[in-house]
């Protein structure tokens, strides 16, 4: 079976890698340097329906599987589906899940899913008003797609003041949230309509400095799976994931693919802070190595309406530390010459390359974040020992990377 991938990032690299376990002979649209040693790339824009078919078809692609949240949100899923391609995510209207943050809060009070309570506010006046009523508001969201970035918890009103103002500068609205209290968790649901499959708990690490310091980021690391929590898994999806899937599912607009629920464990029990509609990044990069075997039959099966009656298997843990580029995430310094790559896979870890170029036999920083280095094991301290120790292997000016994801100092 041949599968295509849309996109070119770490995320991408971690799908093309796991289905390439499973057998499949993998392409990536447009892919890259660290992409190919797993998956062939392919010239084109993720974002033309025309260019991405043309591919499929010159191919003979059996599956489509769209990483970033914009080609879905364009409605490529919709598009190819209408030609007869089997695709692995949601059309258009599920993809406003994402696209939109007061959507998915509409969404969720209509299927009676737990979250914060929220205020849609589409200029200053009205983010005045809400704070003066609600002070406890405190959580930014923009009302839009913002890349992992959009969200902005304040210390007080004030600070809600502000980030709102920066926000409303390039969205249209945003979402004023009260602050919810707990750990965080990310629950990824693989979708086929109104069934769906769980993977284990993941967590991820937004905040650019160890000990949750420093400005947001897309990511600087992740571990799953995550052990210990008050409510598992299949509980959370039964108040989180069911009643979404079965309302969409009711109004004609049944939903398949990736559903990514950002939830936190409150001492009301889960709550939702967001839904994405893909798989998270960097989640994904230690859910892939994480499960047993191959990603491929569940999204396949899911693209095709008929789930495999199984859950993946998760026997081993994993622990994945990014290593960012200097000036991330304002200013992400490129060109930079990156050494040991090479030696941190000969010692047991796993690269997936995110913002990197090859040129002859040398590799260049060629974005913010640069690579995810993930470790494997049978327990936490086994992933994250291998984690670091890859890490440390690697060097290039000015890198950044946290040295306590998964809760634990690694250096």
């Amino acid at each position: 079976m041949r599968a295509l991938v849309l996109g070119k990032g770490g995320r991408e690299h971690a799908l093309c890698w796991s289905l390439a376990a499973g057998g499949a002979e993998v392409y990536a649209l447009p892919g890259s340097d660290g992409i190919a040693t797993v998956a062939e790339p392919v010239a084109g824009d993720p974002l033309q329906t025309s260019q991405v078919l043309d591919a499929v078809r010159r191919l003979e692609i059996g599956l489509v599987v769209p990483g970033p949240e914009e080609p879905l949100v364009r409605g490529i899923a919709e598009d190819l589906r209408a030609q007869g391609v089997a695709v692995f995510g949601p059309d258009r209207q599920g993809a406003q899940i994402e696209a939109s943050k007061a959507y998915a809060k509409t969404l969720m009070r209509a299927a009676g899913i737990p979250t914060a309570a929220a205020s849609l506010c589409q200029d200053f006046g009205a983010v005045e008003q809400t704070l003066a009523v609600h002070p406890d508001r405190t959580v930014v969201k923009a009302d839009g797609l913002a890349s992992g970035k959009g969200v902005i918890v304040a210390d007080d009103a004030a600070g809600a003041r502000r980030a709102a103002r920066r926000l409303l500068g390039q969205y249209k609205s945003v979402l004023l949230e009260e602050r919810l209290e707990g750990p965080e968790v990310s629950l990824i649901a693989i979708c086929d309509g109104r069934d769906y499959r769980l993977l284990p708990f993941a967590r991820d690490h937004k905040r650019l400095q160890s000990g949750d310091l420093g400005p947001n980021t897309g990511g600087m690391g992740a571990f799953a799976p995550v052990t210990g929590t008050p409510v598992s898994a299949e509980e959370c999806a039964e108040r989180t994931i069911a009643p979404l899937l079965r309302l969409l599912d009711d109004r004609g607009t049944p939903y398949r693919g990736a559903l990514y629920a950002g939830l936190i464990l409150t001492g009301r029990g889960p709550m939702v802070l967001e839904y994405n509609v893909r798989f998270g990044d960097p989640e994904t990069q230690v859910l892939m190595p994480a499960i047993t075997g191959s990603i491929l039959p569940w999204l396949q099966g899911a693209a095709d309406g008929r789930l495999p009656v199984e859950q993946p298997e998760v026997r081993r843990h994993a622990l994945g530390v990014v290593l960012a580029a200097r000036g991330y995430p304002e200013e992400p310094a490129t060109g930079d010459e990156i050494t040991g790559l090479e030696a941190a896979e000969a010692g047991g870890a796993l690269v997936f390359h995110a913002g990197t170029r090859k040129a002859g036999d040398r590799w260049t920083v060629a974005g913010g974040r640069v690579v995810c280095v993930v470790g494997v094991g049978a327990g936490d301290e086994a992933a994250r020992h291998a984690a670091y120790a890859g890490a440390a292997a690697i060097t290039f000016p000015g890198a950044q990377w946290r040295d306590d994801i998964g809760g634990v100092p690694g250096r």
